[in-house]
């Protein structure tokens, strides 16, 4: 299936009602930064230097908080922890702002460059604080604007 996600009003009803939800969760995840900055209905906090919640050290959080009504995922909160190098180390995910985390993600590693975006591949963590979990992509690609050549991330 391919469709223009910033074109969604026009797709057919299929791609609106069963693609589009489906895949939001896989496409957040891996391009999660970048809504940070594309979601403008959506409040973002710098909250500065704070500890990570499961590594050592700190880092400086930034939290993005959705509107409590409308969307795939009302009232989910996402804590980012920034490294110097500004890249992701850990997240926090509060499943519709609820106190305590959902999922958290330990680390953001194996970071590898798809022609212009540098993407975490591997995300190791855990799920309600006890179950180990890992998020990982595999054969990430990208085909930029006016290309037909796919680039993968190295």
């Amino acid at each position: 299936m391919t469709y223009v996600r910033s074109q969604l009003d026009s797709q057919p009803d299929n791609v609106r009602n069963e693609v589009d939800p489906a895949f939001v969760n896989d496409q957040y995840t891996l391009l999660f930064p970048l809504h940070v900055y594309w979601d403008s209905w959506a409040e973002v906090q710098d909250m500065g230097v704070q500890k990570l919640p499961l590594g050592k050290g700190s880092a400086q959080k930034v939290v993005l908080k959705y509107p409590s009504e409308g969307g795939y995922t009302p009232g989910d909160t996402w804590d980012l922890y920034i490294g110097p190098d500004k890249r992701v180390q850990e997240f926090a995910y509060h499943r519709g702002g609820a106190g305590q985390p959902k999922l958290i993600t330990a680390k953001w590693e194996d970071y590898k460059r798809a022609g212009p975006l540098l993407l975490s591949t591997n995300r190791p963590g855990k799920a309600n604080h006890i179950i180990p979990s890992r998020v990982f992509y595999s054969d990430v690609a990208v085909k930029l604007v006016g290309s037909d050549t796919w680039v993968n991330a190295q």
